[in-house]
């Protein structure tokens, strides 16, 4: 599924009704607003890209800062591609700080600009893109699919490439009895999204995951980078 057509999660369709109650829209100012952003009435007809759009303005609406580390005007393709990336390679443990400060500063040392609205040349910005795949496939693991437009075949493949490592870390324990490690991940990710099999995550399931995985990758490397250092004291 392309970012362009993939449904706003109900996480972030929640995040706009809060803010539309913060900033006091009623109901015919908030459609109306939902018409001149994104030519659409209601909050559960958007994309991830237009819901993104949405949220920026109705946070500055409503007068309340971004998340730490945010940065505005990232919602169009090539901002999100790169902020999802820049997020995997953080649950990968290989990108040391998630915000969106340290991966316009990544994307500053390929391309020459501080901002993806700056980029002028068509191929830059996609560069950049294959760039930062190119890093997490050869510092992560992770094997990206073929067709790379594809969001959860994408998402997929940064959670085996999650597990692969926790393996290898001997942070993860067989949950089942898979003759095959990697089989228990199945078991592992239907148990953090509460559901029965494979296809019935949800691209908002797949975050979930990775960010669970990326919490126990990060303690791993933690603990084996202490280990390493009280070894070498002694």
């Amino acid at each position: 599924m392309k970012l362009s057509t993939e449904r706003a999660t109900t996480s972030m369709i929640s995040t706009i009704h809060v803010l539309k109650a913060k900033a006091a829209f009623d109901d015919d100012t908030y459609r109306d607003f939902l018409v001149r952003e994104t030519g659409k009435r209601s909050a559960k007809d958007l994309t991830v890209r237009e819901a993104g759009r949405v949220i920026d303005q109705l946070r500055t609406a409503a007068g309340e800062p971004g998340p730490a580390g945010a940065v505005s005007g990232l919602d169009g393709a090539i901002g999100t591609k790169l902020r999802a990336l820049w997020i995997a390679g953080w649950n990968l443990g290989i990108v040391r700080d998630r915000t969106d400060k340290a991966m316009l500063s990544y994307l500053q040392r390929q391309t020459g600009v501080s901002h993806v609205r700056f980029l002028q040349a068509a191929g830059s910005g996609s560069a950049a893109i294959e760039g930062l795949k190119t890093w997490l496939s050869r510092a992560g693991g992770v094997e990206w699919p073929l067709q790379g437009d594809d969001v959860i075949d994408a998402k997929r493949a940064v959670l085996d490439a999650q597990w692969r490592k926790l393996i290898e870390l001997g942070a993860v324990k067989p949950i089942g009895q898979a003759v095959d490690p990697m089989l228990d991940l199945e078991a592992y990710a239907t148990r953090v999204a509460r559901c029965n099999r494979w296809d019935s995550l949800r691209s908002e399931d797949y975050d979930q995951v990775a960010k669970s995985l990326g919490n126990k990758l990060r303690a791993a490397l933690a603990k084996i980078s202490l280990t390493d250092t009280v070894n070498q004291e002694h």
